[in-house]
């Protein structure tokens, strides 16, 4: 008659392989983000936006922020340094095929800013996780309040 395996043998068959599962990880290839302390109360009078239109704020984030007017009253920001090389070094530019992507200086992934809610997610190039997105508060007619 076979032996049926006991609850013993099953237990030292199962916890490595628990073990093993805890510890690795399916989405190696991302880098993480550096987290960097973000307060901003931004003027709209200084930028010049208009729906489905963007502008550059420096100072902020780990390259500057990218505040973009996705409908009336209704905007978002996103932090200015590529995903895929995270520096201060690495900002964002507008592309200079299309008027919606904008381009890492360092790696050259590209990223889309539109209004199809694709905003912040990459289009091309070695960068595969979206761009850094910030809390974004409409204060009054001409405040917005940028926070992590």
């Amino acid at each position: 008659m076979r032996q049926i395996i006991s609850k013993s043998n099953l237990r030292f068959f199962l916890i490595p392989i628990l073990i093993l599962l805890i510890f690795v990880r399916c989405d190696e290839d991302e880098t993480s983000f550096p987290y960097v302390y973000v307060n901003a109360t931004i003027y709209l009078n200084e930028l010049n936006l208009g729906i489905g239109e963007h502008d550059y704020v420096e100072g902020y984030g780990v390259g500057g922020l990218i505040i973009y007017q996705k409908g009336i009253n209704e905007y978002l920001a996103f932090d200015a340094a590529c995903t895929y090389e995270a520096s201060s070094n690495c900002k964002l530019q507008d592309g200079t095929t299309f008027t919606n992507i904008l381009e890492c200086s360092c790696c050259g992934s590209k990223f889309w800013m539109t209004g199809e809610d694709m905003e912040g997610w990459p289009s091309n190039g070695p960068a595969n996780v979206p761009l850094k997105e910030y809390k974004c508060f409409f204060n009054d007619a001409n405040t917005l309040r940028i926070t992590n």
